[in-house]
């Protein structure tokens, strides 16, 4: 399994604080980490630079949560035996993470979500199903920087892959949500939540988030 992580170019200080994250264990170097950049329109093409086992690809594309998916339908799709465990530059790992992730079995996996309400796209794909929904990934695919705020809010249709896949698989049937007060986690002025998933020992760092839980104490 690759570790996909989908980030934006303006997004360098999140990118680098989960890579700290996941550099503490000696597991990540036995992975190989695709760090998917949006944002470089000006770009004709994919610009992919491999350092250690780190790939970064500049991507001509901004397409918000979907950028690292698109990214590897169009550059990967010939790969049908990977399987890829996708998150966002805003998550920080535990120290159970890589154990929790090598403990998947991935034997007649098509993709598995971490939470049965909302994943947030974070979870594992298979090379197959992103190519099965090749449609519907290449109709979120973004060229232009200023409609980025028009995908992202209007028919955004989080999970989609996850829900339309009749033999998705619940990570540890999880549906639970623990979370911290806001806080201005990343010193930017934006407040942010701290969702934590116990099942693979994975945080979120969210700026977008509603309701009422019980509070996560860190």
């Amino acid at each position: 399994m690759k570790i996909v992580i989908n980030t934006y170019k303006k997004g360098i200080t999140a990118l680098e604080h989960l890579l700290d994250s996941m550099k503490k264990h000696p597991e990540f170097y036995e992975y190989n980490i695709i760090v998917c950049i949006g944002g470089y329109y000006e770009n004709e093409k994919y610009l992919v630079k491999p350092e250690e086992n780190i790939t970064y690809i500049y991507c001509n594309h901004n397409s918000i949560d979907y950028t690292g998916l698109i990214t590897l339908l169009e550059l990967c799709s010939e790969n049908t035996d990977d399987y890829y465990f996708y998150l966002h530059d805003t998550c920080l790992v535990g120290d159970s993470f890589f154990q929790k992730l090598k403990n998947i079995n991935l034997e007649n996996l098509t993709s598995l979500k971490i939470n049965r309400h909302f994943s947030m796209n974070i979870g594992i794909y298979s090379q197959k199903i992103i190519n099965k929904n090749a449609n519907f990934l290449l109709s979120k695919k973004n060229t232009e920087e200023s409609k980025c705020f028009l995908f992202k809010t209007v028919n955004f249709e989080e999970d989609y892959i996850f829900n339309t896949d009749d033999t998705n698989v619940l990570l540890d049937d999880y549906d639970g949500w623990m979370r911290t007060e806001p806080v201005d986690y990343y010193k930017t002025g934006t407040p942010r939540i701290i969702e934590y998933y116990p099942n693979i020992d994975l945080y979120k760092i969210k700026a977008n988030w509603g309701g009422r839980v019980d509070t996560l104490t860190l």
